[in-house]
């Protein structure tokens, strides 16, 4: 098989149609993150799935819908012609149609195969064409997304699958097959002579008596061998499966890891986003009379009040000075008409002034005064005004300007203002500082909404990008991984055991069978005896010879997959592969080993790599040689971990390989990502470059387009 040319037709990122044309030997196409790489390869991963109809929405592109109207209708579609036995055309297609409010609906999902047989061009169903030209067992050997799926031997019934078809082992399934349930002739033959021999020795009666004992010994024995190799049986099951489920976990494993991050991620983002959202307080018409905001407004007018009581209260006390000036000027006059300057009313004291009125006798000018005298009259009037001048002085007696206070509770209130001025202003800044922070929370709820986009638009790519697996399925990847681990490990140390104890019983059913087979020589079923034994031989001869011939396939798989390690790692360390059956596990294992048999637990993962690419490339060559047809192997990002010196020397020892390869990377691009020239010219190949349409819009799917250039033919 040998693909000719794959049009993409408004499968995500790739709008519109896309062909690209297909030669023989090693075809890159270089692109960097977001390109389109796996999107490719993911199309091909659809067209090659024949197990079901698949007409996810989450397929079609973005662009195309977004610039569809309500009930356009455009369809999704992926196409390969190859060359197999003559040209054939398989193709995959849905219809699609936008419906309102951006609803998405697909329908007529169909499968196409063509094929010309020389006269005509036929049509068949796409699936029955594609598992007859490119059979599904053998696609699992051809397409790897990452380095982390490059080990085929993950899959438990990869074993089963190489040495069927690539051994010459089915051709000893009608005569040996080693399974009580499913016997081949020899497995059959020496049961019935076995059966055979027994029953003629019971009717000897010339050793009745120890035929007696020892077929009871070898049915005893035989009955625990088989219980004991039906308990084993039953652990490899339960191991193999544990493996499968801790395999399938391992090969999902990033993909769950991703998840749970994104998760993760997502929960956290959204709690810090209600936790801002918590802190953003813009109840600002009920703070206007709650917290008085509203007075901020008024604060020139509170200026104002102030500078008019000021003036009035100036103006208020200028009067009351002038009219008191005026009081104390019309005393003055008053006195100082009479010519006198009198003494103030404490002068003479009271107690002098009684005396003095007592004796009639003007002491302070040495005169008398007698009762009734004008002299005395002065002193009794002196004397009262003394008294008189030391009483309250009635508030009717006061000579008052204004007589209200209003005034002065004015110049309070604007003197309180002015204390409470700074409260004004402080709010103010209180008020503005609130505002700030508000519009900075806001500002981190958009920026933190942003990330939670992204986080989604991951989510879904990735979800995208493992439609085999649901959500759930991949958050609950680990959930029960220590009960497998647990159940795996029992299962192994009971198939250490229960092997011992078959080994044992085998050997003590021998010592058995020898002496009942000796008893047998001198009795008349000798004859009977012959014939199982030549039989039994028979069986075991069948049992090495396929035993053999899965050792010596094997044996050629190691042999071709330490070629190709060798070009692989033209100046590193390299190792020698292994290929080890696990007869617990029902599977293959690929081992590391150096020259001294050495196991190398943890090779660096650019030998990793490498090693199981060698094997592929190995099963590949088999499958060429074994089915007389090639077939092509496609990878995903195959060689990330390789330093670059290492990743061009592999690309040239592939371009050498005399097989079709295609491979999707990113290798060859600087860090600017344009593409490094001088490399790209020492390749022997056919290379592609995949690109973003400019100008697009990086969070905005339906601005993403993937377009492909040919670089060199």
């Amino acid at each position: 098989m040998n693909i000719k040319e794959i049009t993409i037709e408004n499968f995500r990122s790739y709008y519109g149609s896309t062909s690209i044309k297909f030669k023989d030997g090693l075809i890159l196409f270089i692109g960097n993150n977001g390109d389109g790489k796996t999107t490719f390869f993911e199309a091909l991963e659809w067209l090659f799935d024949t197990s079901k109809p698949n007409m996810d929405t989450r397929l079609i592109s973005e662009k195309r819908i977004a610039e569809m109207s309500d009930f356009d209708i455009d369809t999704l579609k992926v196409s390969m012609s190859f060359e197999h036995y003559g040209k054939k055309v398989v193709e995959k297609s849905f219809s699609f149609q936008k419906k309102p409010n951006k609803v998405i609906v697909t329908s007529n999902f169909q499968s196409k195969g063509f094929y010309d047989d020389g006269v005509q061009r036929t049509q068949i169903h796409g699936g029955d064409l594609l598992d007859r030209c490119f059979e599904a067992s053998i696609r699992k050997y051809c397409l790897f997304k990452g380095e982390k799926n490059l080990n085929v031997f993950n899959d438990p019934a990869a074993l089963k699958y190489l040495i069927d078809t690539f051994s010459n082992i089915r051709q000893f399934d009608p005569y040996y097959t080693g399974d009580y349930d499913k016997p081949g002739f020899t497995d059959f033959a020496e049961d019935q002579s076995r059966k055979v021999y027994e029953r003629a020795m019971k009717v000897d009666k010339q050793n009745s008596q120890q035929e007696i004992e020892l077929s009871s010994k070898i049915d005893y024995l035989r009955k625990k061998l088989s219980e004991t190799q039906q308990r084993l049986k039953s652990n490899s099951v339960n191991a193999a499966e544990y493996s499968k489920k801790l395999s399938d976990i391992e090969t999902s494993k990033e993909a769950s890891t991703l998840l749970r991050d994104i998760n993760d991620r997502l929960k956290a983002l959204n709690e810090k986003k209600a936790d801002r959202e918590k802190l953003i307080k813009e109840d600002y018409t009920i703070k206007l009379l709650d917290d008085m905001w509203i007075l901020c407004g008024f604060l020139s007018t509170f200026e104002d009040f102030q500078k008019k009581i000021a003036a009035v209260s100036k103006q208020k006390r200028k009067m009351e000075d002038e009219f008191q000036k005026q009081i104390g000027k019309a005393e003055a006059i008053k006195e100082l008409a009479k010519g006198i300057i009198p003494l103030p009313p404490y002068i003479p004291d009271a107690k002098t002034m009684e005396e003095m009125l007592t004796d009639e006798f003007c002491k302070v000018c040495g005169r008398e005064a007698k009762k009734g005298s004008s002299a005395y009259e002065f002193m009794v009037n002196k004397l009262s005004e003394l008294i008189k001048s030391q009483q309250p002085i009635e508030e009717d007696d006061k000579k008052i300007l204004f007589l209200n206070n209003y005034i002065d509770e004015l110049n309070k209130q604007s003197i309180n203002l002015e204390h409470n001025k700074q409260k004004f202003i402080d709010l103010m800044n209180t008020i503005k500082e609130e505002i700030e922070y508000n519009e900075a929370r806001k500002s981190e709820v958009k920026e933190i909404q942003k990330s939670i986009d992204k986080a989604e638009d991951d989510k879904r790519k990735l979800l995208a990008q493992n439609d085999s697996l649901s959500e759930e399925q991949l958050m609950n990847a680990y959930q029960n991984i220590s009960n497998w681990w647990k159940g795996k490990a029992e299962a192994e140390k009971n198939i250490q055991i229960l092997e011992k104890d078959e080994k044992e019983i085998e050997a003590q059913l021998a010592e058995v069978q020898s002496k009942y087979d000796t008893l047998g020589e001198k009795s008349s079923a000798n004859i009977y005896r012959k014939i199982h034994s030549a039989l039994e031989k028979i069986q075991n001869a069948f049992k090495y010879a396929k035993e053999k011939n899965t050792m010596d396939f094997l044996l050629l798989l190691e042999e071709k997959s330490n070629q190709y390690l060798d070009k692989l790692n033209v100046d590193g360390f390299t190792g020698i592969i292994r290929i080890i059956e696990d007869k617990n596990e029902k599977n293959l294992k690929i081992r590391l080993l150096d020259k001294n048999n050495t196991y190398v637990a943890s090779p660096n993962q650019a030998l990793e790599t490498t090693m199981y690419m060698s094997v592929l490339f190995a099963v590949s060559e088999l499958t060429t040689i074994k089915r007389e047809n090639d077939y092509p192997l496609i990878f995903d990002a195959p060689t990330s971990s390789l330093a670059p010196q290492k990743e061009g020397d592999f690309f040239n020892v592939i371009s050498d390989i005399k097989k079709q390869c295609i491979i999707f990377t990113k290798s060859f691009l600087n860090d600017s990502d344009n593409l490094i020239q001088d490399k790209i010219d020492k390749l022997n190949c056919t290379i592609y470059r995949m690109e973003k349409q400019r100008p697009f819009v990086k969070d905005d799917l339906s601005t993403i387009q993937t377009v492909i250039t040919p670089i060199k033919k």
